[in-house]
């Protein structure tokens, strides 16, 4: 890849760790883009010295969030750099070391068709939530999207402009939008390539403006949000279930089949829509079927038998569907509504 590459720095009330940064990004010969996150007038001659050095500076009138900050950074800089190659994003509170963006600047150049990412190893002295946190996410993230990620927290990112307007689609206004940016790589036809930097925390991270519990609701809300359309059709399905059972007096099995039919047509509405996003292409519907058709033989047959063994049959369900319900989840992700164009692999 050719083109200009620009370091993206949203900043909310920055301390002094910004403008030393700034002044060895440009020492290095890169151009910064700053995007002041409505601080307010006590915090703009920061941004004037920066100014001076060189860097561009956007303003917002009010704080609109991190993810509004990096969407208005990412639109300038489509917009005033010719030839934009990418967009390396880091933080304003030190985290980052000038090095660590140069090599991540340098894997967005190598790795065009994909994420690229600065990936701390969480090693030595770092703050509890921040580890935690991480490690959580990681697992998580790995589950939902398939893919390994080392850090889904970090702040330093190499965008390629190709995917920039989709990046701007995306929702999200504060913290959750740079998981959205994971969650949607598929989508988006990236990879995922990682660059081991440093972990760097000063005085417990105290320059962060991280809420840990309201920021991490709304990571996570993100997250659930491709389980919600299984816990809506299991609702659907177990209520068909039990006033099939109880009502019209059938056999266990036959609720069960009947329920099922019903509840998958909604299940694939929603997850075709709303947790894969339209994705598989035209035979989606028909590995989905043939998923269900499977999902429909083996839960129902657990159902007969375990209530030939003396289980009760209005109990049994819950049990039988919690464990088709993560077997369903990974095989619709790598096989239902998996999109065949999409030949990225993670690194």
């Amino acid at each position: 890849m050719t083109g200009s590459v620009v370091v993206l720095i949203p900043a909310y009330k920055p301390d002094a760790k910004m403008l030393p940064l700034c002044r060895a990004l440009r020492g290095k010969g890169l151009d910064v883009l700053l995007v002041d996150d409505g601080g307010g007038a006590q915090y703009r001659p920061l941004f004037d010295e920066a100014e001076a050095l060189g860097c561009a500076v956007v303003h917002h009138a009010v704080n609109l969030g991190k993810g509004r900050a990096l969407k208005t950074g990412l639109n300038e800089a489509l917009n005033r750099y010719e030839s934009l190659a990418g967009v390396v994003t880091a933080d304003a509170d030190g985290q980052h070391a000038p090095e660590d963006i140069v090599r991540v600047r340098d894997a967005l150049l190598a790795h065009p068709g994909d994420l690229a990412i600065g990936a701390r190893a969480f090693q030595g002295e770092v703050p509890l939530r921040s580890r935690l946190g991480n490690g959580i996410t990681r697992a998580v993230y790995r589950f939902v999207a398939g893919r390994k990620c080392t850090d889904t927290q970090t702040g330093l990112r190499g965008i390629p402009a190709a995917a920039i307007p989709a990046m701007l689609r995306l929702p999200g206004e504060r913290y959750e939008f740079e998981m959205e940016m994971l969650l949607r790589l598929k989508e988006m036809h990236l990879g995922l390539y990682e660059v081991p930097i440093a972990t760097i925390y000063e005085n417990n991270n105290e320059g962060s403006h991280f809420d840990t519990l309201r920021d991490s609701a709304r990571i996570y809300g993100v997250i659930l949000k491709f389980m919600l359309s299984s816990l809506i059709s299991f609702v659907v399905d177990y209520g068909l279930y039990l006033l099939l059972l109880g009502g019209a007096h059938l056999p266990g099995a036959a609720s069960y089949a009947l329920a099922r039919v019903v509840s998958s047509l909604l299940n694939y509405t929603l997850n075709r829509t709303a947790v894969f996003h339209g994705q598989g292409g035209r035979g989606a519907v028909a590995r989905y079927y043939l998923l269900a058709a499977c999902q429909l033989g083996v839960g129902a047959g657990l159902v007969q038998l375990l209530a030939l063994a003396g289980c009760k049959e209005s109990l049994i369900k819950i049990p039988v569907d919690v464990a088709l319900f993560f077997i369903s989840f990974l095989i619709q992700r790598d096989f239902v509504f998996h999109d065949v164009s999409d030949g990225k692999s993670d690194k």
